[in-house]
């Protein structure tokens, strides 16, 4: 009976070592990287917060009386501070805030929140602060000084003296391993004038955004009073205050494009109030770490094949008009 015990129990350890050397490798499983988030109290302070400022927005935005704009610009600026204090607020997406520009690059480093108020006169004040992507607050008022700018388009400035505008776009492109960030903006200059903005943004060694860089090349000098100089650091286009125009980037063309914006008429010639979009397009294509200006975006040629909006026809492009029947002739 003693050796049945002995043979069963080498069995069972002969089982137990053959199963260990056929188990299957445990598999890798990467590490899921979650989306720092708030506390679930500083999430509920958040919420209490979000709500003051969604009507604190509107009310800059749309209120009648310039008093209370002004109350609730001024009263917007802290309220928001104490919310991107919060640890983890770069994460939260402040939606309800729909009068509030939101930005973000592709690399989501950073992202700049600008608004509008609107002043008597035909004045407007932009305002604005770019959060870094930190689970503790670091940011960076945008204090808009373009009354003080006579050179907009040559100025290398700061957050201190930052050129206002609302931010609807950023493209990143990497410049000796240096990020460079593309910004788009929209700036209402006067009660007549409109510009959208196309601004260079870097970080410098110490961290601080810096705005402005010599990136805009032209070919040579335009008649246009945005293009005097070869190289820009900023680039404009101005126009009526009533007038639709594009400036973006187009991602499958991989340019930028915008209107090009002429007067209505020689003598508006230099009265950019007066400009509008005359239905062809510029562009900058990047080219060896700068915009490169593209005259025409588009050309197209009247009685050429390829003319829109003219589709192609089922048995081929005509090669010639076809004849008309003479007189007497019974077709």
């Amino acid at each position: 009976m003693k050796n049945f015990f002995s043979v069963v129990l080498l069995l069972l350890a002969s089982v137990s070592s053959f199963s260990q050397k056929m188990k299957a490798p445990p598999v890798q499983v990467k590490p899921v990287v979650a989306t720092p988030t708030l506390s679930k109290s500083d999430l509920v302070k958040m919420k209490l917060l979000e709500d003051t400022l969604h009507s604190l927005s509107n009310s800059l935005v749309f209120d009648t009386l310039l008093a209370k704009r002004k109350e609730s610009c001024y009263a917007f600026i802290p309220k928001l501070v104490a919310a991107l204090r919060l640890d983890n607020s770069f994460y939260y997406p402040f939606d309800s805030l729909e009068t509030i520009s939101k930005v973000y690059p592709k690399d989501s480093s950073f992202r700049i929140l600008t608004w509008q108020l609107v002043l008597p006169h035909g004045h407007f004040r932009y305002y604005g602060v770019i959060q870094m992507r930190s689970s503790k607050m670091k940011i960076f008022p945008l204090h808009d000084m373009r009354d003080t700018m006579q050179y907009q388009s040559q100025l290398i400035t700061s957050n201190e003296n930052w050129y206002g505008c609302l931010y609807y776009n950023i493209i990143e492109k990497q410049v000796n391993s240096k990020a460079v960030y593309t910004m788009f903006g929209y700036e209402a200059a006067d009660a007549l004038t409109r510009r959208k903005v196309i601004d260079i943004m870097t970080f410098d060694a110490k961290g601080k955004p810096k705005f402005g860089a010599p990136m805009f090349y032209f070919k040579y000098n335009d008649s246009s009073l945005i293009k005097l100089n070869d190289t820009l650091n900023r680039f404009f286009i101005e126009y009526k205050y009533t007038a639709s125009t594009v400036l973006n980037y187009d991602r499958q063309m991989e340019m930028i494009v915008f209107d090009h914006v002429a007067p209505p008429s020689d003598r508006a010639k230099g009265a950019t109030f007066t400009y509008v979009p005359d239905g062809t397009y510029e562009g900058f294509l990047w080219k060896n770490n700068h915009w490169n200006w593209v005259e025409k975006v588009f050309t197209f040629a009247i009685n050429e094949d390829d003319n829109p909006p003219i589709p192609v026809p089922l048995f081929g492009p005509p090669k010639h008009q076809p004849e008309l029947p003479k007189d007497g002739d019974p077709r």
